[in-house]
Protein backbone atom coordinates (compact mmCIF):
# COMPACT_ATOMS: atom_id res chain seq x y z
CA UNK A 1 0.00 0.00 0.00
CA UNK A 2 2.62 2.71 0.79
CA UNK A 3 5.06 1.85 -2.69
CA UNK A 4 1.18 2.12 -4.68
CA UNK A 5 1.07 5.28 -2.70
CA UNK A 6 4.85 6.89 -3.19
CA UNK A 7 4.45 5.39 -7.02
CA UNK A 8 1.23 7.09 -7.57
CA UNK A 9 1.25 10.06 -5.59
CA UNK A 10 3.95 12.92 -4.68
CA UNK A 11 5.20 12.09 -0.83
CA UNK A 12 6.93 14.82 0.53
CA UNK A 13 8.46 12.80 3.27
CA UNK A 14 10.16 14.80 5.44
CA UNK A 15 12.56 13.10 8.35
CA UNK A 16 10.12 13.73 11.29
CA UNK A 17 6.08 14.75 10.74
CA UNK A 18 6.16 12.29 7.57
CA UNK A 19 8.61 9.32 7.47
CA UNK A 20 7.39 5.90 5.82
CA UNK A 21 6.74 4.13 9.53
CA UNK A 22 4.37 6.98 10.05
CA UNK A 23 2.43 6.60 6.75
CA UNK A 24 1.90 3.13 7.22
CA UNK A 25 0.93 3.95 10.73
CA UNK A 26 -2.04 5.45 8.65
CA UNK A 27 -2.50 2.71 6.19
CA UNK A 28 -3.19 0.72 9.17
CA UNK A 29 -6.03 2.97 10.47
CA UNK A 30 -7.56 2.63 7.20
CA UNK A 31 -7.56 -1.28 7.49
CA UNK A 32 -8.98 -1.26 10.50
CA UNK A 33 -11.53 1.36 9.98
CA UNK A 34 -12.45 -1.28 7.08
CA UNK A 35 -12.50 -3.84 9.19
CA UNK A 36 -14.76 -2.23 12.04
CA UNK A 37 -17.14 -0.83 9.42
CA UNK A 38 -17.75 -4.50 8.02
CA UNK A 39 -18.67 -5.80 11.28
CA UNK A 40 -20.29 -3.31 12.27
CA UNK A 41 -22.41 -3.07 8.84
CA UNK A 42 -22.34 0.82 8.83
CA UNK A 43 -23.56 2.90 6.20
CA UNK A 44 -21.44 5.70 6.95
CA UNK A 45 -18.99 6.63 9.50
CA UNK A 46 -17.28 9.89 11.21
CA UNK A 47 -13.87 9.97 13.09
CA UNK A 48 -12.63 12.36 15.89
CA UNK A 49 -8.92 12.42 15.44
CA UNK A 50 -8.48 15.58 17.76
CA UNK A 51 -6.43 15.47 19.77
CA UNK A 52 -6.47 11.10 20.43
CA UNK A 53 -5.09 10.49 17.09
CA UNK A 54 -3.12 13.38 15.93
CA UNK A 55 -1.80 13.62 19.18
CA UNK A 56 -0.59 10.31 20.00
CA UNK A 57 -0.70 7.94 16.64
CA UNK A 58 -1.17 9.78 13.53
CA UNK A 59 -4.01 12.02 11.62
CA UNK A 60 -6.85 9.99 10.04
CA UNK A 61 -6.45 11.78 6.78
CA UNK A 62 -5.32 9.32 4.86
CA UNK A 63 -8.01 7.18 6.34
CA UNK A 64 -10.91 9.32 5.37
CA UNK A 65 -9.86 9.94 1.78
CA UNK A 66 -9.98 6.53 0.69
CA UNK A 67 -12.97 6.06 2.31
CA UNK A 68 -14.54 8.62 0.15
CA UNK A 69 -13.20 7.70 -2.63
CA UNK A 70 -14.18 5.16 -5.41
CA UNK A 71 -10.93 3.00 -4.89
CA UNK A 72 -7.50 2.44 -2.93
CA UNK A 73 -4.85 0.19 -3.34
CA UNK A 74 -6.80 -3.07 -3.35
CA UNK A 75 -8.70 -1.83 -6.03
CA UNK A 76 -12.23 -0.11 -7.45
CA UNK A 77 -14.79 -0.12 -4.20
CA UNK A 78 -17.68 1.86 -3.15
CA UNK A 79 -16.78 4.89 -1.36
CA UNK A 80 -17.95 4.59 2.06
CA UNK A 81 -19.02 8.16 3.67
CA UNK A 82 -16.77 9.32 6.18
CA UNK A 83 -16.87 12.40 8.20
CA UNK A 84 -14.08 14.70 9.46
CA UNK A 85 -14.56 15.81 13.32
CA UNK A 86 -17.68 13.12 13.76
CA UNK A 87 -19.67 15.20 12.19
CA UNK A 88 -23.20 12.71 11.51
CA UNK A 89 -25.13 15.80 10.04
CA UNK A 90 -22.49 16.40 7.38
CA UNK A 91 -22.10 12.32 7.02
CA UNK A 92 -26.05 12.44 6.32
CA UNK A 93 -25.84 14.99 3.77
CA UNK A 94 -22.88 13.41 1.81
CA UNK A 95 -24.75 10.09 2.34
CA UNK A 96 -27.92 11.65 0.37
CA UNK A 97 -25.50 13.09 -2.36
CA UNK A 98 -23.81 9.55 -2.86
CA UNK A 99 -26.91 8.41 -3.78
CA UNK A 100 -28.75 11.02 -5.92
CA UNK A 101 -25.54 11.49 -7.63
CA UNK A 102 -23.97 7.96 -7.31
CA UNK A 103 -20.24 9.87 -6.91
CA UNK A 104 -17.90 10.86 -4.46
CA UNK A 105 -18.77 13.55 -2.08
CA UNK A 106 -16.23 16.39 -1.11
CA UNK A 107 -16.42 17.45 3.08
CA UNK A 108 -15.04 20.46 3.75
CA UNK A 109 -14.49 23.47 6.19
CA UNK A 110 -16.07 26.58 5.12
CA UNK A 111 -12.64 28.28 5.62
CA UNK A 112 -11.57 31.59 3.71
CA UNK A 113 -13.33 34.12 1.34
CA UNK A 114 -11.57 36.09 -0.85
CA UNK A 115 -12.54 39.52 -1.64
CA UNK A 116 -10.70 40.56 -4.51
CA UNK A 117 -10.63 36.97 -6.53
CA UNK A 118 -14.82 36.70 -5.07
CA UNK A 119 -13.90 32.94 -4.44
CA UNK A 120 -14.43 31.06 -1.38
CA UNK A 121 -11.95 28.51 -0.48
CA UNK A 122 -12.99 25.20 1.08
CA UNK A 123 -9.82 23.35 2.72
CA UNK A 124 -10.67 20.21 5.01
CA UNK A 125 -8.23 20.07 7.83
CA UNK A 126 -5.72 17.79 5.96
CA UNK A 127 -8.37 15.25 3.63
CA UNK A 128 -10.54 15.81 0.34
CA UNK A 129 -11.23 12.33 -1.34
CA UNK A 130 -8.56 12.27 -4.11
CA UNK A 131 -11.30 12.17 -6.69
CA UNK A 132 -11.87 15.33 -6.46
CA UNK A 133 -7.74 16.42 -7.81
CA UNK A 134 -8.36 15.06 -11.23
CA UNK A 135 -12.61 13.61 -11.16
CA UNK A 136 -11.72 10.79 -12.33
CA UNK A 137 -13.00 7.24 -11.46
CA UNK A 138 -9.23 5.78 -12.16
CA UNK A 139 -6.96 6.58 -9.04
CA UNK A 140 -3.80 7.52 -11.77
CA UNK A 141 -5.91 10.31 -13.31
CA UNK A 142 -6.05 11.56 -10.55
CA UNK A 143 -2.83 10.89 -7.88
CA UNK A 144 -0.32 12.09 -10.09
CA UNK A 145 -2.35 15.44 -9.06
CA UNK A 146 -1.59 14.70 -5.26
CA UNK A 147 0.48 15.65 -2.85
CA UNK A 148 0.94 13.24 0.41
CA UNK A 149 2.13 16.39 2.81
CA UNK A 150 3.45 16.62 6.34
CA UNK A 151 1.01 17.38 8.90
CA UNK A 152 1.85 21.11 10.52
CA UNK A 153 3.08 21.46 13.85
CA UNK A 154 -0.62 21.71 15.14
CA UNK A 155 -0.47 17.89 15.11
CA UNK A 156 2.28 16.43 17.11
CA UNK A 157 2.05 13.01 16.04
CA UNK A 158 2.22 13.65 12.08
CA UNK A 159 1.62 12.06 8.94
CA UNK A 160 0.52 12.74 5.84
CA UNK A 161 -2.12 15.42 4.83
CA UNK A 162 -3.74 14.64 1.38
CA UNK A 163 -3.31 17.71 -0.32
CA UNK A 164 -4.55 18.48 -3.89
CA UNK A 165 -6.11 21.61 -5.88
CA UNK A 166 -10.17 20.33 -7.14
CA UNK A 167 -10.68 20.21 -10.85
CA UNK A 168 -13.34 22.62 -11.82
CA UNK A 169 -16.42 22.26 -13.14
CA UNK A 170 -20.09 22.74 -11.79
CA UNK A 171 -21.24 21.54 -8.18
CA UNK A 172 -23.73 21.49 -5.83
CA UNK A 173 -23.12 22.16 -2.35
CA UNK A 174 -25.39 21.26 0.69
CA UNK A 175 -25.94 20.99 4.28
CA UNK A 176 -28.44 19.07 6.54
CA UNK A 177 -28.85 21.48 9.72
CA UNK A 178 -31.66 21.62 12.48
CA UNK A 179 -33.51 24.92 13.78
CA UNK A 180 -35.12 24.22 16.78
CA UNK A 181 -34.57 20.66 16.07
CA UNK A 182 -35.81 20.43 12.89
CA UNK A 183 -33.42 19.53 10.21
CA UNK A 184 -33.49 22.07 7.43
CA UNK A 185 -31.56 21.55 4.13
CA UNK A 186 -29.64 24.12 2.72
CA UNK A 187 -28.28 24.21 -1.34
CA UNK A 188 -25.90 26.57 -2.64
CA UNK A 189 -25.10 25.52 -6.25
CA UNK A 190 -21.49 26.74 -7.62
CA UNK A 191 -18.62 26.27 -9.90
CA UNK A 192 -15.04 25.05 -8.92
CA UNK A 193 -12.29 27.28 -10.77
CA UNK A 194 -8.80 26.29 -11.46
CA UNK A 195 -6.18 28.52 -10.83
CA UNK A 196 -3.11 29.23 -12.23
CA UNK A 197 -0.33 26.92 -10.38
CA UNK A 198 1.23 30.34 -9.45
CA UNK A 199 -2.64 31.68 -7.95
CA UNK A 200 -2.66 28.03 -6.21
CA UNK A 201 0.36 28.42 -4.44
CA UNK A 202 -0.21 32.28 -3.28
CA UNK A 203 -3.78 31.72 -2.22
CA UNK A 204 -3.11 28.42 -0.26
CA UNK A 205 -0.08 29.82 1.47
CA UNK A 206 -2.36 32.36 3.02
CA UNK A 207 -4.93 29.95 4.21
CA UNK A 208 -2.92 26.38 4.73
CA UNK A 209 -0.07 24.85 2.27
CA UNK A 210 -0.34 21.71 4.00
CA UNK A 211 -4.06 20.73 3.07
CA UNK A 212 -6.39 20.29 0.26
CA UNK A 213 -8.26 23.36 -1.25
CA UNK A 214 -11.47 23.55 -3.49
CA UNK A 215 -11.97 27.54 -4.94
CA UNK A 216 -15.59 27.89 -5.37
CA UNK A 217 -17.45 30.69 -6.79
CA UNK A 218 -20.91 30.15 -5.63
CA UNK A 219 -24.23 31.66 -7.43
CA UNK A 220 -25.55 33.91 -4.52
CA UNK A 221 -23.58 36.79 -2.76
CA UNK A 222 -20.99 35.92 0.11
CA UNK A 223 -23.57 38.31 2.61
CA UNK A 224 -26.41 36.21 1.40
CA UNK A 225 -24.26 33.32 2.14
CA UNK A 226 -23.14 34.28 5.66
CA UNK A 227 -26.69 35.01 6.81
CA UNK A 228 -28.49 31.77 5.78
CA UNK A 229 -25.34 28.90 5.53
CA UNK A 230 -26.05 27.21 9.05
CA UNK A 231 -22.26 25.37 9.53
CA UNK A 232 -18.41 25.71 9.12
CA UNK A 233 -18.39 22.54 7.29
CA UNK A 234 -20.19 21.78 3.29
CA UNK A 235 -20.50 18.72 1.45
CA UNK A 236 -20.89 18.45 -2.59
CA UNK A 237 -20.40 16.98 -5.58
CA UNK A 238 -19.76 17.71 -9.50
CA UNK A 239 -22.35 18.18 -10.86
CA UNK A 240 -26.20 19.92 -10.47
CA UNK A 241 -28.90 17.99 -8.36
CA UNK A 242 -30.75 20.92 -6.90
CA UNK A 243 -33.75 19.49 -7.87
CA UNK A 244 -32.88 16.08 -6.47
CA UNK A 245 -32.05 17.40 -3.52
CA UNK A 246 -35.50 19.19 -3.64
CA UNK A 247 -37.26 16.27 -4.39
CA UNK A 248 -35.82 14.40 -1.55
CA UNK A 249 -36.60 17.11 1.30
CA UNK A 250 -40.26 17.26 -0.43
CA UNK A 251 -40.54 13.22 0.04
CA UNK A 252 -38.82 13.23 3.49
CA UNK A 253 -40.80 16.20 4.57
CA UNK A 254 -37.81 18.36 5.24
CA UNK A 255 -37.70 21.81 4.64
CA UNK A 256 -35.25 23.49 2.15
CA UNK A 257 -33.42 26.78 1.07
CA UNK A 258 -31.61 27.36 -2.05
CA UNK A 259 -29.05 30.38 -1.96
CA UNK A 260 -28.76 31.79 -6.08
CA UNK A 261 -28.99 34.72 -7.41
Amino acid sequence: AREWLEKLATVKYDGKQLTPEKLEKQIALYEAALSIIEEYELDFVGFKGQPEMTNNYATMDIVEAFLNDPYDWHGSKETIVAATETDMDGALTMEIFKHIAQSPVLFADVRHYFEEEDLLDLCNSGTHATYFAGKSMNPEDNLKHVELFPEDFYFPAGGAAVKHFAAPGRVTLARLARQNGEYIMTIVPGEFVKLSEAEEKKLSEKVQIEWPHAYVKLDTDMETFLRYYPCNHTHGVYGDFVEELVQFCDIKGIDYQILAE
